[in-house]
């Protein structure tokens, strides 16, 4: 048997139409951006061949850049593989990089660091253009008071109560190092940036969510510890709709 090489790719989507990122089970891979690129990634091997993500993304949730690797025993090129790809993947995905890893190179066990990124129309009315890639909120929103409510999330901390996760065995311990708000300008679109060591099931989601509570005044800015002790789903807020957000980068 030849010896397997492992490449590691940098993916780019719209997960508009998808089911997310995971494939969910072998009837599922046409609903979803990993079963599409297996798809793609098993014709250039010639055999079936699993890509894995540095993990997975919701439902609607887009992707500037998701990192992924897959092993294959035939002798490619980074050329070869971002022609073939981009040739037969639909148009709502694309390889935007293909290089070689080290055989020990794990997309998803390496991770030290994500970044994630939530926009919002500001907009008094809905932007067309940006109706998929955004969260239209023609409120008046409280910058200052979300800024002083994202600084206390900011560190190593338990967020049960900002996951979905139903397992009460993991651990929902996590490390986030910064959410920055930046106020929408000219063109009326607000950015939320977070970066964590890891992310539970819609974590960011609910962040952004309970953010804009606070912004609207629903709640106090200095409510977030309460929150963060009481790990319970039902006291955080609601989930901030899946087309804001995007998977920025993974850091290894």
């Amino acid at each position: 048997m030849s010896p397997e090489h492992t490449w590691k790719l940098t993916i780019r989507y719209d997960g508009a139409r998808y089911k997310g990122w995971q494939r969910l089970g072998a009837d599922a891979g046409g609903d979803t951006v990993q079963g599409k690129v297996e798809g793609v990634i098993s014709s250039l091997c010639g055999t079936d061949t699993l890509v894995t993500g540095s993990g997975r993304t919701d439902a609607g949730v887009h992707a500037l850049a998701q990192t992924a690797h897959f092993r294959c025993e035939r002798v490619l090129t980074a050329d070869g593989i971002l022609g073939h790809a981009n040739r037969y993947l639909p148009d709502d995905i694309a390889v935007i990089d293909a290089e070689p890893a080290d055989d020990r190179f794990h997309a998803r066990y390496r991770v030290v660091e994500k970044h994630y990124l939530y926009r919002i129309d500001t907009d008094p009315w809905p932007e067309p253009f940006e109706r998929k890639y955004s969260w239209h909120i023609p409120e008046e929103l409280n910058w200052a008071a979300m800024r002083r409510a994202a600084d206390m999330l900011a560190g190593e901390h338990d967020f049960r109560s900002f996951t979905s996760m139903k397992s009460k065995k993991k651990s929902s311990v996590r490390t986030i190092r910064t959410v920055d708000i930046i106020e929408p300008k000219e063109d009326s679109i607000a950015l939320i940036r977070l970066a964590a060591d890891g992310f539970l099931h819609n974590m960011a989601r609910i962040i952004v969510g309970t953010l804009v509570e606070v912004g609207k005044g629903v709640r106090r800015p200095d409510s977030l510890p309460a929150l963060l002790e009481a790990g319970s789903r039902a006291e955080a807020g609601a989930r901030a709709p899946a087309k804001g957000l995007f998977l920025e980068a993974a850091l290894y």
